[in-house]
């Protein structure tokens, strides 16, 4: 009795974690650009970089990152003034850029033309998922005191 009854939970359980993993790995998918990342035209780069298995915190910073570009600046997205990416460093191609950087958890940086970087990882962690608004106006106001 107790082998069939852990039978039957192997048959539901297998398909749901094989379904999450899957879930998982697709929210992640990134195209590969060929282009060096050093070779931009971009004035502000957003870089998201994240690992494979992600929380709840790490999806809404992208998410809400995409969406606050996308509505207040997506004007510098069409025109290349400002660059987004999204780095999975579990990935073996994103392992340099993840080493120039000296990430090795979720991370969001906002990097000038200049080289300076403004780390918004705290910022992002605190707020993202708990307070959209709040993340969306330091977020906003940090983009354009870098564009200036």
């Amino acid at each position: 009795m107790k082998q069939k009854r852990q039978g039957r939970l192997w048959r539901i359980a297998l398909p749901v974690l094989l379904g999450y993993i899957f879930l998982v790995s697709a929210s992640c998918r990134q195209t590969v650009s060929t282009k060096p990342e050093t070779d931009t035209d971009a004035i502000l780069r957003v870089w998201f970089f994240h690992p494979t298995v992600r929380c709840e915190s790490c999806e809404a910073i992208e998410e809400n990152t995409k969406i606050i570009l996308s509505k207040h600046f997506k004007g510098q997205l069409e025109k290349g003034i400002i660059q987004f990416r999204c780095f999975n460093i579990d990935k073996r191609e994103n392992k340099t850029i993840t080493e120039k950087y000296q990430i090795s958890y979720t991370s969001l940086l906002l990097i000038r033309a200049d080289g300076t970087i403004t780390d918004f990882t705290n910022t992002s962690m605190n707020y993202a998922a708990i307070n959209p608004e709040k993340f969306e106006a330091l977020l906003k106001s940090e983009i354009n005191k870098n564009l200036d």
